[in-house]
This record gives C-alpha cells, structure tokens and sequence, in this order.
C-alpha cells in the first residue's frame, strides 16, 4: 500500500512539474512576441514619421519654387528690346537683336517654309552661374501666338553659333537660336509657354513683323 501511495504521488508531482515548465515556455513566448511586435511597431512609426517631413518638405521646395516668380510678364517687346526673366533656374535678360528669314542653310531646307534665324543676347542677373542650355531649351519661336512653338535647332547647322556654357553672374553672352517655321506676317519668340502655365517663369514675347526679318 505504502509503495502504491509513493508510486502515485510520485507521479502527481511530475505531472504539476511539466505543467508548470509548459506555462513558463509559452508566456517566455508571448513575451517574445510583444517585443518583436513593439519594435516592428516602432519602426514602422519612425519610417512613417520619416516620409510626412520628406513629403513635407518636398511641397516647400515647391512652394518656393513658384511663390519667387515676381517679374512681371513683357508680352509686347520688338526687334532690339530687352526682356526681363525670373524663373526657377535664376534671373537673367536677354534681348533679341535681330532676326532673318532663310529657305535653307548649311544644305538644309526647312521642313516648314521657313528657317527663322535670330541673333540675341543673355545677361545674367543672378547671384549664381547659369547653364546657357537649360535658358535655351526653354525658348520656342512660333507663327501662331495661340499655338505651339518650336525649339532651338541650331546643334543641326555648321555655321549657326548656338549658346551653350556657362554664365557667371553679371557676365554676357552672345549667340543665335534657329528653328523651322511656317510663313506668316508676325513671328512670336518666347518663353516655353509650358513652363509659365507650371509657373517656372513669367512670360516674355518678342514679336517679329516678317518685312522686319531680313
């Protein structure tokens, strides 16, 4: 009876002993797992806290971008004028000396009825050195003053000294821009008009009666 009593409570005590092992093991585990839990948590919240000033300080850059176009628009400027350019990339003046109407040159003939030639100028007036290209790529001729325009050609003619370089502040530049156009009385030289709808530049326009581009 005595041997029967021992084997029983012998028994009883390793069943509460693995019992007890097995509470310990899964709450160690929950345990584990809240950590795991809280720092994914915590770091989802640093990348999510990350992005908002990232988004945040993107629209200031644009903001900025825009609100600091303050020049006035010069939409009705002639042969020999100056006009003024405030735009992302700096301030700067140019002024459109002359222009000539050409049914071909270097061997090329317009695909139009006209290649349109102009001579002009770029002053910067900014506080930092400007890139010559990135002004004339935002540059378009046009017949059409409600139209679109046409883009600076002249890296396709020998004889046509394109601007490129370049500009310090307070330093002048001399150079042509051509481009392919279509017959008309008045030509139009102007600011990308892409580019005053997003608010890049104000808007400059030099009209250019036909009889006048010789």
């Amino acid at each position: 009876m005595k041997r029967l009593t021992l084997i029983l409570t012998a028994l009883f005590i390793s069943t509460f002993m693995l019992i007890g092992c097995s509470d310990d093991k899964d709450e160690a585990k929950e345990s584990d797992n809240n950590v795991v839990n809280e720092e994914n948590n915590d770091g989802k919240d640093n990348e999510d806290a990350e992005k908002d000033d990232d988004s945040k300080d993107n629209d200031d850059d644009s903001g900025k971008s825009t609100s600091e176009i303050t020049t006035e628009d010069q939409l009705d400027l002639k042969l020999g004028d100056t006009g003024k350019f405030d735009t992302t990339l700096g301030t700067y003046e140019m002024t459109v000396e002359s222009a000539e109407l050409l049914e071909e040159l270097d061997g090329v003939e317009s695909e139009f009825d006209y290649l349109i030639l102009i001579n002009l100028s770029i002053k910067n007036t900014s506080d930092h050195d400007l890139d010559v290209e990135d002004l004339m790529y935002s540059l378009e001729a046009t017949h059409d003053i409600e139209g679109s325009g046409y883009s600076d050609q002249s890296h396709n003619f020998k004889s046509v000294e394109g601007l490129t370089g370049i500009v310090k502040p307070g330093e002048e530049i001399s150079g042509q821009f051509i481009t392919h156009i279509y017959e008309a009385d008045e030509y139009y030289f102007r600011e990308d008009t892409g580019n005053v709808a997003a608010g890049w530049s104000n808007q400059v326009i030099w009209t250019i009666p036909a009889d006048e581009a010789k």
